[in-house]
């Protein structure tokens, strides 16, 4: 029984939990079906859009009215095209498109269905309901249209003044607090829009509103809500009035206020005041004066104030406009100026005239007004050197022009400031009492600003120059270096020229509005980024041109170098590289002079072997000195080299140097005449032509006094030296061409004679006894007869060698 309870007790407990899963499962899926529901209620849903069933008879009713209904400027029927009536006929087949414009685009009729993307003359639009359909019979009552030009608020404002606003106010079925509340708004709503209309146009237009016609009800000033109406409407004149009056800032389109837009502005601001003051003259206004005044409005106090102060505001511009007219010739000769250096010339007739309107003017006594008006003259001036610089044209590659200009605007610009000066000095000391005590800060800040960016430009010029070699007065060569790393050289520079170029590109594109404008400060920070660019150019040419001059080895080299870097030489940091190098250049010019000294005075004691000692000694000073002064001359015509102080010093020492070996080269003339001028040189030559041999017998030899020769042969050097020869000498070398010409003609006939003795043997010489005494009887007048110092005949020297010519032919083995 126990365990049949048992077994019936887990039957049931199975049961039990077999229902509470079921039971749980059958929850968990209707959860589940609930937010699957709610989840598809939260999704959006498409809109359904409606399509019109339109016969082609009622669309092109509907596309007829719509033409009829199309009101713009010039209108013309023929006008309409095929492809704006096809946009026309989808707006009304799809419904989804609220809006639809009609206008002309570049002369031709266009239609869209929205906004046109581009400015337009006029538009007419056709507005509907979301997803409307018309029908053909109510079509005019469905459609809003209508037609907006390009003055968007005078169009408003003349549709609101005189369309809806008399609707409105005569509109019976609002009760008087609701329509004096709704015209109230109106009113002011009006007020502005009329003020932002004319104020659009430099004007002020005071909103007289549409009750005015009222105000001839002889209780109009009892009727307070009127009142009240008409108070809100003079606040607001009192408003437009007063901020009329308080307006005497001078905005120009441009950066720079000029004395001549001064007066127009004077000018402008009395036609505006004259125009506002007609206004309250005006019968309306002054009928709503009128109402107030007798109303006793708190407002009409405020308001007669105001009209006053109008009336005295008309007085200081007449009055300023009668000064300041004065300045208008004198500025506009300005303007017509041939360049900046014709501008001081003109300016001390401006600052007179200037003082005069201090002195006199009524309204312009104020030091502000009068720092304003030099600083005008400031603006004037600097406007007028920015378009004789002109940027544009500079950076294009014309940096000799941009320099040029540059400093003539700068000395303008200090010639300006220095006539200020001494003319503010002489007015102070005619009228003590008034003295001159101007913000002259405040008048020559653009001043020194302009300078300053001017300068930069000057800057950017030279840049062009050197490192982008651009030169509209000369074409600039390319660098070329010589040597094993010419190459490298040459592709450095070139590397600097073409990031220069990219620099010069991004300035001509970016920032060349802001050079030379003081009123925009961007540039400091692109003329910073611009100067560690052109720094790192700097350092890189300096670098190149110390490499490629450490590298020469005479002065030529480097004179040919420093030819070829010339043009970096007109950057200032680089040019003291340049001239550090000139310097060198001369140091070495000043190195050679001292090795070639050193070098002849260690030999001066020895001589070339193929010239006598003395002559030597003369030759080589000269030679030297040739070539040091051709080094000299090649310095002296380098006339695009710079000076520099080592020049003086090293061209005194070639000076110095110079006489010293002069002197010396006559030194060497001086002894040789002394060791030469013997009283017995001409009797050296009273001996025969030849005699015989001491040492072999038989044989012959030349009988010269050898120190004949040397003399004549240094006499000949002497004298194409310039040096005068002594007469003693003289003598003797005149003779030298026929004593040289029968020396080599004896040396002939004994080396002749002489081969054919020194070839027979003692034997053979007694068997041509005969031969040998033919050749002796010969050649006997040289050896006894003929001296040097007589009058040598050719015709013995010729026969001697025909003979012994002959003899030697007999001897076929010689």
């Amino acid at each position: 029984m126990a365990q049949a309870g048992k077994d019936a007790g887990k039957h049931m407990d199975k049961g039990a939990a077999g229902d509470t899963l079921s039971m749980s499962s059958s929850s968990s899926t209707d959860d589940q079906e609930a937010a699957d529901k709610k989840k598809k209620d939260l999704l959006p849903t498409t809109p359904v859009i409606p399509i019109p069933d339109y016969t082609e008879e009622e669309l092109n009713k509907l596309i007829m009215y719509v033409q009829r209904m199309t009101m713009l400027f010039a209108l013309d029927h023929r006008d309409w095209c095929e492809e704006t009536l096809v946009t026309i006929r989808r707006w009304f087949m799809e419904v989804n498109y609220p809006l639809m414009t009609i206008f002309y685009d570049r002369n031709i009729l266009s239609a869209c269905l929205g906004f046109p993307l581009a400015p337009v003359a006029d538009i007419c639009y056709f507005v509907r309901k979301q997803n409307q359909i018309f029908t053909v019979d109510g079509f005019h009552d469905e459609i809003y249209f209508g037609t907006i030009q390009e003055d968007v608020d005078g169009c408003l404002l003349k549709i609101m003044q005189y369309v809806y606003q008399p609707i409105f106010r005569n509109y019976k079925d609002w009760n008087d607090n609701i329509k004096s509340r709704f015209c109230r708004a109106m009113d002011k709503f009006l007020c502005y829009l009329t003020s932002l209309h004319y104020k659009m146009s430099g004007l002020t237009v005071l909103y007289v509103p549409y009750v005015v016609k009222q105000i001839s009800r002889a209780d109009v000033q009892h009727d307070r809500e009127f009142v009240k109406n008409l108070e809100a409407i003079v606040v607001y004149w009192t408003t437009q009035i007063r901020t009329l009056i308080n307006d005497k800032t001078l905005i120009a389109q441009h950066d720079f206020v000029v004395p001549t837009e001064e007066y127009e502005f004077w000018l402008y601001r009395f036609e505006v005041l004259q125009g506002l003051d007609t206004q309250l003259q005006h019968e309306d206004v002054q009928q709503i004066i009128h109402v107030l005044r007798n109303s006793h409005s708190v407002y009409i106090k405020q308001v007669d104030e105001l009209i006053e102060e109008c009336h005295n505001e008309m007085e200081e511009a007449k009055s300023n406009i009668k000064y300041l007219f004065l300045l208008n010739e004198p500025c506009s000769h300005i303007d017509q100026a041939e360049s900046p250096a014709a501008v001081p010339a003109l300016i001390p007739r401006i600052v007179n005239i200037i003082r005069y309107i201090w002195l006199n003017s009524e309204f312009y006594q104020r030091r502000d007004l009068i720092t304003g008006l030099f600083r005008n003259l400031s603006n004037q001036i600097i406007k007028f050197s920015l378009d004789q610089v002109n940027v544009d044209k500079v950076l294009q590659g014309n940096p000799r022009f941009g320099i040029r200009m540059a400093n003539m605007a700068i000395d303008c610009c200090l010639s300006y400031r220095a006539i200020y000066d001494l003319m503010s000095k002489e007015h102070a000391t005619l009228k003590p009492d008034i003295g001159w005590d101007l913000e002259n800060a405040m008048i020559f800040n653009h001043v020194d600003a302009f300078i300053e960016r001017l300068n930069d430009l000057i800057d950017i010029c030279e840049s062009m120059i050197v490192f982008g070699r651009l030169d509209e007065t000369e074409a600039i060569p390319k660098p070329t270096f010589g040597g094993t790393n010419g190459e490298e050289f040459e592709r450095t520079a070139e590397g600097v020229e073409k990031q220069f170029m990219v620099l010069l590109d991004a300035l001509e594109h970016d920032s060349k509005e802001l050079i030379l404008n003081v009123n925009k400060n961007e540039w400091y920070e692109e003329v910073l980024k611009y100067r560690r660019t052109v720094q790192s150019f700097e350092e890189t040419i300096q670098r190149l041109m110390s490499n490629v001059f450490q590298r020469i080895c005479n002065i030529e080299e480097g004179l040919e170098v420093l030819n070829v870097t010339l043009f970096y030489s007109y950057r200032a940091s680089i040019r003291k590289t340049f001239l550090r190098q000139v310097s060198d250049v001369w140091i070495m010019f000043d190195k050679e002079m001292s090795d070639t000294t050193k070098m002849l005075m260690e030999r001066v004691k020895l001589h070339e072997s193929w010239l006598p000692y003395y002559v030597s000694r003369a030759i080589g000073y000269r030679i030297n000195l040739e070539r040091l002064q051709w080094l000299r001359d090649r310095l002296n015509t380098s006339e695009w080299m710079p000076v520099v102080p080592e020049a003086k010093i090293v061209l005194d020492k070639f000076e110095n140097l110079k006489k010293e070996y002069t002197k010396e080269i006559k030194k060497a003339f001086d002894d040789w005449v002394n060791n030469c001028s013997s009283p017995t040189l001409e009797s050296r030559l009273e001996r025969t032509l030849l005699i015989r041999s001491k040492v072999k017998r038989g044989l012959i030899e030349c009988n010269m006094d050898r120190s004949i020769l040397s003399i004549c042969e240094q006499a000949r050097h002497f004298d194409n030296l310039g040096f005068q020869i002594p007469p003693l000498i003289r003598k003797v070398y005149d003779r030298y061409s026929t004593l040289q010409f029968v020396y080599n003609s004896v040396l002939t006939v004994c080396l002749d004679y002489n081969r054919i003795l020194a070839a027979l043997s003692e034997q053979e010489r007694t068997l041509f006894r005969a031969l040998i005494h033919a050749c002796d009887r010969k050649i006997a007048p040289g050896l006894f007869k003929l001296t040097w110092s007589g009058e040598l005949s050719d015709a013995y020297i010729a026969d001697c060698a025909k003979h012994t010519k002959k003899t030697t032919g007999l001897f076929g083995y010689l």
